[in-house]
């Protein structure tokens, strides 16, 4: 098997372990145009390292794009036109300002999206546990304290911000668990704090279902000692499910615990360990059938939403 990763920072090096622990038979390649780090890599990384791909023409089993989002698009249809056979992009995929993607929607079945979180042993228990036609409501938050001092370069422009890189995932596990991607926003605003983009981003919708959505992402809340991402599902027979990445806690109508399901209690056998269960399976699902990884349509619903709730801001329906 022939793998391909484009850029080999934290996610590029994250998922080169995990793939090389999966399988160690794997060939691969990278392209990193940071010559320095380059050099240092190939001391260490059985790899073929690349400056660019100008000589890659030969397709490859999987392509794996783990560059900044404004690179995205131009990657993907170099590696479309090459012929490769299975395409994972990390997330948002282009940002919130890549909406219409009608030209390679011919590609969908090939391209898959790194929603990491889906993989989560909690959500999958809410997937598995929950009847999206019982859900009344659910609120959907990000909170930490990552952004100390105003970033720079890519970090601080239209490709970065709370929602595109933070809030984007709880979107995608909303719209995961609901199954409904058609969502209307009632309300939303931003502040940018530190950066000069969205540093908070609040805002409510209402699903095709008709199911109550609110969002909350904050990433400069200086009282987070460690980010949380959260979600608080409200069921119409009246319990309410409180799901963190550890745990999901179950409460009755009158506000009584009734049940706790934790990430130990989900422990399954994988093939190789790093930052967790989520990005092995991941990476397994990758390789197999690709039967919980976010597809292309799905990203781009996800894209959708936060263009309009970027651009709905301070304009709540009357």
């Amino acid at each position: 098997m022939k793998i391909l990763i484009y850029g080999f920072g934290r996610m590029g090096l994250t998922h080169f372990s995990i793939l090389n622990g999966i399988n160690p038979e794997i060939q691969f390649s990278v392209v990193e145009p940071n010559k320095i780090l380059g050099r240092l890599l190939k001391k260490n990384i059985n790899a073929k390292f690349y400056a660019d791909d100008s000589i890659l023409n030969d397709s490859f089993d999987v392509t794996l794009i783990t560059t900044p989002p404004s690179m995205h698009l131009q990657i993907l249809e170099k590696t479309l036109n090459r012929g490769d056979k299975k395409i994972f992009i990390e997330k948002p995929f282009g940002g919130h300002s890549n909406t219409e993607s009608n030209d390679i929607l011919k590609y969908k079945s090939v391209i898959h999206i790194g929603y990491v979180l889906r993989f989560n042993p909690c959500i999958q228990w809410v997937k598995k546990h929950l009847d999206p036609s019982n859900i009344k409501s659910i609120h959907g938050q990000y909170l930490s304290n990552t952004i100390e001092k105003r970033p720079t370069g890519w970090r601080n422009g239209a490709f970065s911000g709370v929602l595109n890189e933070m809030g984007s995932h709880v979107i995608d596990l909303i719209q995961y668990i609901v199954d409904d991607d058609q969502m209307e926003i009632l309300s939303s605003k931003k502040e940018s704090v530190i950066s000069d983009i969205d540093d908070i981003v609040e805002a409510t919708l209402k699903t095709k279902s008709n199911i109550s959505v609110s969002l909350y992402f904050n990433w400069v809340k200086k009282d987070i000692r460690k980010p949380v991402f959260g979600l608080e599902i409200q069921t119409k027979d009246g319990y309410k499910y409180s799901i963190d990445q550890q745990q999901v806690n179950k409460y009755n109508r009158i506000g009584d615990h009734v049940e706790q399901i934790s990430v130990t209690d989900l422990t399954e056998e994988i093939p190789f360990y790093l930052r967790g269960v989520d990005f092995t399976n991941q990476m397994v699902d990758l390789l197999g059938k690709q039967e919980v990884m976010a597809s292309l349509n799905d990203a781009l619903a996800v894209n959708k939403l936060m263009k309009k709730i970027l651009k709905n801001e301070n304009n709540p329906r009357r």
